[in-house]
């Protein structure tokens, strides 16, 4: 799961280095300024309390928030949906059974047949937790 994370977020890494030091030689901002400034608008929160003076500080931070913003969501949506995936595999997995008790003939009777179900899943939540995959 680690490695999967690397990509996306040295994606980002770079994203916000790029605005930092461009901010930081253009318009003479301290590095932490400079970061902030990056951070907030990529992630569009936008404060308003730094604003850039220069026309080509404006003209860069509009197209870098065009870009910064895409690759943002990009990469939410992609860790997002590598989660999604994982845990509907998991839920696969478990749930499997399901389908095979509902038509075995000796759990007709309703009760017998959720005992089994319940019985099926707790034995599969250990054998999943022993694994140390998460529910």
């Amino acid at each position: 799961m680690v490695l999967k994370l690397i990509y996306p977020i040295s994606v980002i890494v770079v994203l916000l280095t790029i605005g930092t030091v461009y901010l930081h030689n253009n318009e003479s901002w301290s590095y932490v300024d400079s970061f902030y400034f990056s951070t907030i608008t990529i992630t569009t929160v936008g404060y308003g309390d730094l604003v850039p003076t220069k026309d080509s500080s404006k003209i860069f931070i509009s197209i870098y928030a065009i870009f910064g913003v895409s690759v943002m969501l990009y990469v939410l949506g992609s860790i997002v949906g590598r989660l999604v995936v994982e845990q509907e595999q998991v839920f696969l997995k478990l749930f499997s059974s399901i389908n095979n008790l509902r038509y075995n003939p000796d759990l007709r009777n309703k009760k017998r047949f959720n005992r089994e179900l319940v019985k099926n899943l707790i034995k599969k939540k250990l054998i999943y937790n022993k694994r140390k995959i998460k529910w």
